[in-house]
């Protein structure tokens, strides 16, 4: 039995090390093995105390440690989420100060859009200038007239 739990204590000890790392590297698009959401992160450390041997609990330093991570995580979490949205938000106001102006921008089949910006719209968050018939997310811009059409 102590093998079963110093096995089961070092594999939630080494993935709530790794966790903090895996939370800064997602772009919340998904998962690679070694990245940890704050589900599993608990269902770790649940079946970690709980098949901890009565006789032995875990050291104070390492639930210490382990609860400390955990809340870096859930930190960096909310941060990601936080930048997201200031970054689109960033973009659609650089979106609307390209109303009325030529630009040229890369669509996203590789081709050259270029035109003049009739409107802005979010679509799945992120804002796309209006030219002509087409939409081109504001970040693909790679050129823009210096004034603005009338």
């Amino acid at each position: 039995m102590a093998s079963t739990i110093s096995t089961t204590s070092s594999v939630g000890a080494s993935a709530a090390t790794a966790t903090p790392d895996a939370a800064a590297t997602s772009s919340g698009t998904g998962r690679g093995i070694d990245q940890l959401g704050k589900q599993e992160f608990l269902q770790l450390l649940v079946a970690q105390l709980r098949s901890q041997d009565p006789l032995k609990p875990m050291e104070d330093k390492e639930f210490i440690t382990q609860l400390a991570q955990f809340t870096t995580l859930e930190t960096m979490q909310s941060l990601d989420k936080r930048l997201e949205t200031l970054t689109n938000a960033q973009l659609l106001a650089q979106g609307a100060t390209l109303l009325g102006r030529e630009i040229e921008a890369t669509a996203s089949d590789g081709s050259t859009v270029s035109g003049t910006v009739t409107e802005v719209r979010v679509t799945n968050g992120t804002p796309q200038l209006v030219v002509g018939e087409q939409t081109v997310p504001v970040s693909q811009v790679t050129r823009v007239k210096g004034e603005t059409t009338s």
